[in-house]
Formats: structure tokens, sequence, C-alpha cells
């Protein structure tokens, strides 16, 4: 059982990358030249630092539970709503789903078996 959390602990991180990507496609192709760089640019940056800070496992400010959560909720929710809103439902649909779904996982793999899953074997 532990081999599934670590290949949903890649997933995750695959999904968190994607986020970052889509976002930036979307700011970029989306929308007109001032706001485009906004949210091509800026909006990215500033999700990348906040996850960084806050929500990943090795960070020394790694907040709790409950904000992670939350965090994880605004996030992911801005990406598929702009993925539902200018590109496809059906793919923002899917992307919503894969990641509630990987969350999930994520946070029963790390009730398990703690904060950070290493990829060594015990």
């Amino acid at each position: 059982m532990h081999i599934l959390f670590q290949i949903n602990a890649l997933l995750r991180f695959l999904l968190e990358m994607i986020t970052l990507i889509a976002l930036a496609f979307v700011g970029f192709t989306k929308y007109t030249l001032p706001l485009n760089l906004l949210m091509g640019i800026l909006v990215p940056i500033v999700i990348y630092v906040i996850w960084s800070i806050c929500m990943a496992p090795l960070s020394p400010n790694r907040v709790g539970l409950l904000l992670r959560v939350t965090i994880e909720i605004i996030i992911f929710g801005l990406c598929s709503y702009m993925i539902i809103t200018k590109i496809s439902l059906r793919v923002g649909t899917v992307y919503g789903v894969i990641v509630a779904l990987n969350a999930i996982m994520a946070h029963i793999g790390e009730g398990i078996y703690g904060s950070s899953l290493s990829i060594a074997p015990e």
C-alpha cells in the first residue's frame, strides 16, 4: 500500500506543475495584452511562492492541515475554473476530479505515513 501513496505523491507533483503551466497558458492565450501579462506571469509566480512557503512537505513554515486544504481548494479551484471558462468544460472537469482524488489520497497517505513519503525503502 505504501507504493500506492508514493506513486500518488509523484502524480501530485506532476499535477502541481501542470497547474502552473495551465495557468500560464490560459493567462497568455485567453486574455488581452495588459491582463495577459498579469495572468500569465504574475499569478503562476505568486502561486509557486505560496506553495513553496506554506505547502511544501519539507518547508519549515508549513501550515496546518485545515489551512493547507483551504489553499489547495483555492489554487486548484482557480485553475479548474480558468480551464472551464477559457478552454473546455470537459477538460476542466476532468482536471478538477483528478486533482480532488489525488488530494484525498495524498492526505490519507500523509495521515498514515507522515508528512513526507520517501522513495527509498525503509
